[in-house]
Formats: structure tokens, C-alpha cells, sequence
């Protein structure tokens, strides 16, 4: 049970620093995806909303109610590359931040951190 308790600490401050760096880089304020682009069934919902709505609304607040309700964590994951295609066309070095924190987040969750 401690080791979950500390995954989940652990996780929580990943997500603030990714928080943190969606905001630096402007990509944090974007639109609220509607009822009906939530319900994707496509990878990163890549049919229905930008990758920055899906990282906020989607996979932040599935991974915030999983820390809520002390849920398994999910054992794999693999994020960062989409966030490298999906802001190229942002600044490097902001870009470079927010996939320096989905890496660790990916590291994290699989047990390689």
C-alpha cells in the first residue's frame, strides 16, 4: 500500500509540472472539448480535438480522478512522442518541456523512472 500511496504522490506532482508547462508554453488555455468529442473512440480522441485539449481534459482528469478515488495506476504508457508531432510548431525549448514531463510521466507509469 505505501508504494501505491507514493506512485500517486508521485504522479500528482508529474501532472503539476506538466500543468506548469502546457501554461509556459500556451497551449494550457484552449477550448473546452464538447460532450460529443469526449466520447472518441480514436487514439489521443485525434478525430474530435487538439492534442492540447485531450492532454487537459482528458488524460489529466482521468489520471486526477484515478489519484482521487486512490485507482491503480495504469502500468504503461507512451505519450510523448504524440506531444513531439503534435506541437513542432511550437517554440523548441517550451515544446522541449512538455515532453521532458510527458517522458517522465511515461517513465513513471511504467516503472522505468
Amino acid at each position: 500500500m505505501k508504494t501505491a500511496f507514493s506512485d500517486h504522490h508521485v504522479l500528482a506532482d508529474l501532472l503539476m509540472d506538466l500543468q506548469m508547462a502546457m501554461q509556459d508554453c500556451d497551449v494550457w488555455e484552449c477550448e473546452t472539448p464538447s460532450d460529443e468529442a469526449l466520447l472518441s473512440l480514436e487514439p489521443f480522441c485525434i478525430d474530435t480535438m487538439r492534442f492540447e485539449q485531450w492532454l487537459r481534459f482528458v488524460m489529466i482528469e482521468r489520471f486526477k480522478t484515478m489519484l482521487a478515488t486512490g485507482s491503480d495506476l495504469p502500468v504503461r504508457c507512451h505519450i510523448s512522442p504524440m506531444a513531439e508531432e503534435a506541437f513542432k510548431d511550437k517554440p523548441n525549448v517550451k515544446v522541449h518541456h512538455i515532453v521532458t514531463c510527458l517522458n517522465r510521466i511515461d517513465q513513471h507509469l511504467s516503472g522505468t523512472l
